[in-house]
């Protein structure tokens, strides 16, 4: 429901680009909205907010950069951990190759690479000792490769906007290092979210929205 409302919330703000026809230039610079990133770290009680930036470096070829700041919320899930605490920030790098040769400006099918870097801090309650509860300091480090395909269309079918939606999914091989600040036997102090060290697989899923800042004649 929050993703649908954010959505919505975007479509609103630009009410006015609806009117200008652009289905003659390429796209050369769009900012991306990762939706993706409200889920923040997997593994932690948190959400996200990120942003990003496509730039067309040659035909059908394009770089992007995001940036992601996680937060603490008081949610759990199957996955995550029961924290008191968490910040952090993923950096997603991305080299993109859109297939349809004749399509302009860019969109429909494409290939990427994509490197994730994710660095949180959190605090997590370690059992109770003589003096009380213990807290638990920990600093984790995921790096991410993926191989992934996907789709980006333009809001209106016509391109006249400056709107884009984009699907993508893949996989790959991650891997993690996380260093604890508790290193006596104490209840609870030691989990895979507090120890965690070497290389795992990937399964990736993103959906982003973008706006067109910058467009250029072919």
């Amino acid at each position: 429901m929050r993703i649908i409302l954010l959505v919505q919330i975007f479509l609103l703000v630009f009410p006015s680009v609806y009117g200008q026809d652009r289905s003659d230039s390429i796209r050369n610079l769009t900012i991306k909205f990762p939706v993706t990133s409200l889920f923040g770290d997997l593994y932690g009680e948190s959400m996200g907010i990120g942003i990003g930036i496509e730039k067309m470096i040659k035909p059908r070829f394009s770089f992007s950069q995001e940036v992601n700041y996680i937060f603490h919320v008081d949610r759990t899930s199957i996955l995550s951990e029961d924290l008191e605490s968490i910040n952090g920030l993923k950096f997603t790098t991305e080299i993109r190759k859109y297939l349809i040769r004749k399509e302009v400006p860019e969109s429909g099918f494409f290939v990427n690479m994509e490197l994730k870097n994710i660095i949180t801090n959190s605090v997590k309650k370690s059992g109770i000792t003589v003096g009380g509860t213990e807290e638990n300091e920990i600093t984790r480090y995921r790096g991410v490769l993926t191989a992934n395909f996907g789709v980006l269309f333009y809001w209106d079918p016509h391109k006249k906007s400056r709107i884009t939606l984009e699907l993508l999914g893949g996989g790959g091989l991650g891997y993690i290092k996380a260093k604890s600040g508790i290193n006596r036997e104490i209840p609870g102090a030691k989990s895979d979210y507090s120890s965690a060290n070497g290389f795992y697989p990937w399964i990736n899923f993103d959906m982003k929205i973008g706006y067109i800042l910058k467009h250029r004649k072919p």
